[in-house]
């Protein structure tokens, strides 16, 4: 639950030490450049580098053929030589080779495409058993083919009184008629501009040598080569690819390299005869890579800590354990923290895990999420490492509700044995326990909901925001009054004890809940601001009375939320009842059918569904008071040089 620390390196040096210097940058795996113009002031005689590629042509065609015929590339070393002239004339051979293919299977892809277009539109005609240059060879009389709308088709009765503007169908389906028109050739021409404003549309059936059954009997014999043809140049394209395969990805990896070496080269600036880098680097390995850049002549190097540069936005590492590791999914989802903030990952990990197990509480439900959940991991799945902690927090829940499967009394001669009941100690379905069941939830959101206003004030006083950190709503003014409405809340309903006498109140709940209001002079006047008053009081008091009644009900809301944690406690012994009470009308192989297919059901939903609500709870309820998101991922640039 950490943020590694990472520091700012600032590098100057002569124009001439510039690609030795991005080449030793790039071989350290640990630095990730950023804009220089941003890290100062008088930027008048920086000049961008425009980094150029000797290789880009070749490059881009490369990657044009690899990319059309989807060649997946891996990433391997190269040699610290680079890429050489001659490697360069293989990776041209390579790159024709791979595009004659793309040609070939383009051109028969399209043969193939246009043969079956050619099927489909004159299968219609083929009822016409008559070749088709024949009619063209008629001197008085023209012939057209083609399709008409139905709507089209039926508006014709309008012409009736041109004897020439008629439709002979030979065929047809929901939308259209195929057929053709005669017309005389003296009278061909208003006939086709009375056919066109009908929307007939002509087919290439008079280009035929033949009768269109015949035409396309030739062509579905054609197709099939076609087809065969296109089979046997995908099987040798894969053979090609391989036979060829390490060196597509050495070529890749050539190319990625100096994509990356580009990117540095990219971000430097030159002014007078010098350059300028700037970006960041891991704490561990700051000092060794600025030894290894001042062994160049000329370079000189500075670091400063990331805290002192937060102006300029430091990228973020997260540094987590085996068991909060997986949770940095969910923090990713949200939005990586700022290098000031908290890292809420353990706080998730912790916390998800534990609402997960209560709403989700069954032991072979639990089991079953935790076995799909190495099922996932070893697929490389993301997810996969949250669902085997929440499956095992799944089954633990479960033995305290005593729930294997949906069966409910299973354990009772496990709780016989080491504690010595008769039965489970928790029966989630009686009343006096769904009562309780409804409070703890509310309870969990009350304790939960402090505990993020209580990060809230830990984040903002490292800030130095004390308008957020001391009078905010979720700073110590808003974490005093809700505690205090909590504890007499409690104290009254639980103890039978009322605390909210009229200076309990006033000192815990109306002074607190005034600094609240009044957050924005407060906090510039104690930064010492002289400005701290607003343009006009009252539109400030006026704006500051409905966010002051939405933060009010933002706290009701927000721990009332957490009555889906006591719901879906409920909901599991429900359904499980529902599934049980339908088995139980069957009997034998339907009984266990019923069983089977019920817990597979129950299981699948309400693990979806829990999931989705407890990531809920996690953003919308606890993260909202806290956390903003908005830091930026430490990505270095690495190198796949052989070292």
């Amino acid at each position: 639950m950490a943020i590694e620390k990472i520091k700012c390196l600032r590098i100057i040096g002569t124009a001439d030490k510039l690609g030795e210097t991005a080449e030793t940058l790039v071989e350290s795996q640990c630095f990730q450049p950023d804009d220089p113009l941003s890290f100062h002031s008088d930027i008048k005689m920086f000049i961008l580098v425009q980094a150029t590629n000797a290789y880009g042509d070749i490059m881009e065609r490369f990657y044009s053929v690899i990319d059309s015929e989807n060649i997946k590339c891996n990433l391997t070393t190269v040699p610290m030589s680079g890429l050489t002239d001659e490697i360069a004339a293989e990776i041209v051979k390579l790159t024709d080779k791979l595009q004659d293919f793309s040609d070939r299977k383009y051109k028969l892809s399209a043969e193939i495409e246009k043969c079956k277009h050619t099927i489909e539109q004159i299968s219609h005609f083929t009822g016409l058993d008559f070749p088709m240059e024949k009619i063209n060879e008629c001197r008085y009389i023209k012939a057209n083919f083609g399709k008409l709308p139905k709507e089209s088709f039926d508006r014709m009765q309008h012409y009736s009184d041109n004897p020439f503007v008629m439709f002979f169908p030979t065929s047809h389906d929901d939308n259209y008629y195929w057929g053709l028109y005669l017309a005389p050739i003296s009278d061909s021409d208003d006939v086709d501009r009375i056919f066109s404003s009908l929307y007939f549309e002509s087919s290439g059936v008079l280009d035929l040598n033949g009768t269109p059954e015949e035409f396309c009997e030739e062509q579905r014999k054609r197709l099939p080569q076609l087809e065969e043809e296109l089979g046997q140049l995908n099987k040798d394209l894969k053979e090609y690819v391989a036979d060829n395969r390490d060196k597509i990805d050495l070529y890749h990896s050539y190319f990625t390299d100096i994509e990356r070496k580009q990117l540095v080269l990219s971000k430097a600036v030159t002014y007078n005869k010098s350059f300028v880098i700037v970006g960041w680097v891991t704490a561990d390995k700051s000092d060794d890579l600025c030894k290894e850049l001042q062994s160049i002549d000329t370079v000189e190097c500075t670091l400063t800590n990331g805290k002192s540069e937060l102006k300029h936005s430091p990228p973020v590492k997260l540094k987590n354990n085996f068991f909060t590791k997986g949770f940095e999914y969910y923090t990713e989802m949200y939005g990586l923290p700022g290098y000031s903030e908290l890292d809420p990952t353990g706080f998730v990990a912790l916390t998800y895990t534990l609402l997960f197990g209560i709403m989700f509480g069954d032991v072979g439900h639990g089991l079953m999420v935790m076995l799909f959940g190495f099922f996932m991991k070893k697929k490389k799945n993301p997810l996969g490492r949250i669902l085997i902690p929440c499956g095992i927090s799944g089954a633990v829940f479960g033995l305290v509700y005593g729930s294997v499967f949906g069966y409910e009394h299973v354990l009772d001669p496990l709780y016989n044995k080491l504690f010595g009941f008769e039965e489970k100690p928790i029966s989630v379905m009686e009343p006096a326990t769904t009562n309780n069941i409804i409070y703890i939830a509310v309870g969990i959101g009350m304790v939960l909901v402090t505990v993020a206003m209580i990060l809230n004030i830990v984040v903002s006083l490292r800030k130095h925001d004390i308008e957020n950190g001391v009078f905010g709503n979720n700073g110590l003014c808003g974490l005093l009054f809700y505690v205090s409405v909590v504890a007499a809340l409690i104290s009254n309903m639980m103890f039978g004890i009322n605390i909210a006498n009229p200076v309990y109140i006033i000192c815990l709940a109306v002074i607190p809940l005034a600094m609240v209001f009044l957050k924005e002079p407060l906090g510039r006047l104690c930064e010492g601001k002289k400005n701290w008053q607003p343009e006009s009081w009252g539109g400030y008091c006026v704006q500051n009375f409905f966010e002051l009644f939405e933060v009010l009900l933002s706290y009701v809301t927000n721990t009332m939320s957490f009555l889906r944690v006591g719901a879906f406690v409920l909901v599991h012994a429900g359904m499980m009842e529902v599934v049980f009470t339908l088995a139980n009308m069957a009997s034998g192989v339907g009984y266990v059918a019923i069983v089977v297919i019920g817990n597979i059901f129950v299981m699948a939903l309400e693990a979806l569904l829990v999931c989705i609500q407890v990531l809920r709870l996690e953003f919308y309820e606890m993260f909202g008071r806290f956390y903003s998101g908005n830091g930026r991922e430490f990505k270095p640039v690495t190198s796949l040089s052989e070292q």
